[in-house]
């Protein structure tokens, strides 16, 4: 029978694969790895090798209707009942954002708790769900989930770089050919949720300086997705 801390160290592949943990977790990981029986340690490079090479295939700026089982999946796990590892409580909702075009990009919620539960169901289960994927010219890829019909998303990191000391990267929206910002600044790189989408042409990823005023213009853009 394989043990529960077993199955634990196969659950943090994904998030291993796609550096969506600290050094201290990865470090964590490496040494459980090291005292894993083999068919365990061999089953994690088996999931690290296949997210790596998924995460290479993944096209820019594709829009695609994410899966049936993406839906179901998270409407599974909102109903499941909160685990007390903290590693565990993402892993459904991450697994099933992970089918969007094969295993890849959403890791950033694992190893942290789901950041609004209720609008990630919302945004999933709706009817006109999309997702987009783009390349980040500071490096790794951005992609949003979203819903015009609920009005809301969600940007997700891959192997994004850290900003330059004193900067940070901000999100914004373009409506009716106005930058808009959609959320604070940030240095730690996560799954974010975009309020208000709306009719929103683009969003776009710029790096600002630490404590620039939401409604000045935006700052060096390194990454940009249409939303059809």
């Amino acid at each position: 029978m394989t043990d529960p801390a077993e199955f634990d160290l196969l659950e943090l592949a994904v998030p291993y694969a796609l550096d969506a943990v600290s050094d201290s977790e990865r470090a964590e990981i490496e040494r459980r790895l090291a005292t894993a029986p083999g068919v365990v340690a061999e089953a994690f490079r088996s999931q690290v090798a296949e997210a790596r090479e998924t995460l290479v295939t993944l096209s820019d700026a594709t829009a695609v209707p994410p899966p049936a089982a993406l839906r179901a999946a998270v409407l599974h796990g909102n109903r499941s009942q909160a685990r007390e590892h903290r590693w565990r409580n993402a892993v459904l909702v991450a697994a099933a954002v992970l089918a969007v075009g094969g295993s890849a990009f959403a890791a950033g919620w694992m190893l942290r708790p789901p950041p609004a539960p209720p609008v990630a169901e919302r945004v999933m289960t709706a009817p006109d769900v999309r997702s987009v994927s783009t390349a980040l010219r500071s490096g790794g890829t951005a992609t949003v989930v979203y819903s015009r019909e609920r009005g809301d998303g969600m940007l997700m990191f891959d192997g994004a770089a850290a900003p330059p000391p004193g900067m940070a990267y901000r999100v914004w929206l373009m409506k009716d050919g106005v930058p808009v910002a959609a959320g604070p600044a940030m240095r730690d790189l996560r799954t974010v949720m975009v309020p208000d989408i709306g009719r929103a042409t683009a969003l776009g990823v710029t790096v600002e300086p630490v404590g620039r005023a939401t409604d000045a213009l935006p700052g060096d853009m390194v990454g940009r997705v249409v939303l059809p």
